[in-house]
C-alpha cells in the first residue's frame, strides 16, 4: 500500500539497529512500506573499507556518521517519509528510550551479545522483530514476538548455549555480496509481510546455505 494511503499516525514505525551491510541490504526494499516513520541508530563511522559491501555509501561519504547518510538516502529517495538517525550504539541505556516508541524492530547487527539484548527488549515490551545475521557463506533470518502463536519465543529457544568467540563479531571480508544480498531480501520480505498482515512464524529459523534457502520450524512444532 503506498505510504501516501496510510495514516501516519496508525502506520507502523520501524527501529532498525546497525547500519551495516545489512542494513544496505534491506532499506532500498522497505522505505516505500508506508511507515509512520523510521528511526536509524548505529554509533559507527563509514570507513573505506565499507564501500566494497556497503553500496548505499561512497567515497565522499567516509567519516560520517552511517545513520547520518542512510538518513539522507532515504529521505532523496522516500522524500515524505519520516526519518530519524541517531548517532549511537544501542544498549541498555537507550533501549527503554527508543523501543517504546516503535512498533517493528529490524535487527542488522551483527554481534550475537547485543542481538540477545534486542530480543529482550522488544520481548519486554511486546514488539515484533526481524533479525538478520550472516557469518561467512551462510546467514539466517528469525521473527520474534509478532502477535500470534509463539509469540513468547526467545533467542534462547532457539540457540542453546552462550555466544563463542567467534560470533562476537562478523568479518565482513569473508561474507559474499549474493549472502547479505539474500538475507537482506529474506528481512525485506518478513518486514513486508508485518506491515500488511501477513502471515509470519514466530521462531522460525529460515537458514540460508550452499546457495539456497532451509525453513527449521519453532521448536515444539
Amino acid at each position: 500500500m503506498p505510504a501516501d494511503e496510510l495514516n501516519p499516525q496508525t502506520a507502523p514505525r520501524l527501529l532498525v539497529v546497525g547500519c551495516g551491510a545489512l542494513a544496505n541490504a534491506v532499506l532500498p526494499h522497505i522505505g516505500h512500506l508506508g511507515w509512520g516513520g523510521i528511526t536509524l541508530i548505529d554509533g559507527d563511522r563509514v570507513e573505506t573499507r565499507n564501500l566494497e559491501r556497503q553500496p548505499l555509501y561512497t567515497a565522499d561519504d567516509v567519516g560520517k556518521p552511517k545513520c547520518k547518510v542512510l538518513k539522507g538516502w532515504l529521505r532523496a529517495h522516500v522524500p515524505d517519509l519520516r526519518v530519524s538517525a541517531m548517532d549511537e550504539f544501542f544498549d541498555s541505556s537507550n533501549a527503554g528510550q527508543t523501543i517504546p516508541i516503535h512498533d517493528i524492530v529490524a535487527d542488522c547487527t551483527d554481534d550475537a551479545h547485543v542481538k540477545r539484548m534486542i530480543d529482550r527488549k522488544c520481548a519486554e515490551y511486546g514488539l515484533a522483530l526481524v533479525s538478520g545475521s550472516v557469518h561467512g557463506t551462510q546467514g539466517q533470518v528469525i521473527v520474534l514476538h509478532a502477535r500470534g502463536e509463539g509469540k513468547d519465543l526467545s533467542r534462547d529457544d532457539l540457540f542453546a548455549g552462550r555466544p563463542g568467540a567467534e560470533q562476537d563479531g562478523c568479518d565482513m571480508r569473508y561474507v559474499p555480496m549474493e549472502t547479505i544480498n539474500r538475507v537482506g531480501d529474506r528481512m525485506a520480505a518478513l518486514l513486508r509481510q508485518l506491515v500488511q498482515g501477513g502471515p509470519v512464524v514466530n521462531g522460525q529459523v529460515d537458514l540460508f546455505a550452499h546457495g539456497g534457502w532451509t525453513a527449521i520450524a519453532p521448536p515444539g512444532t
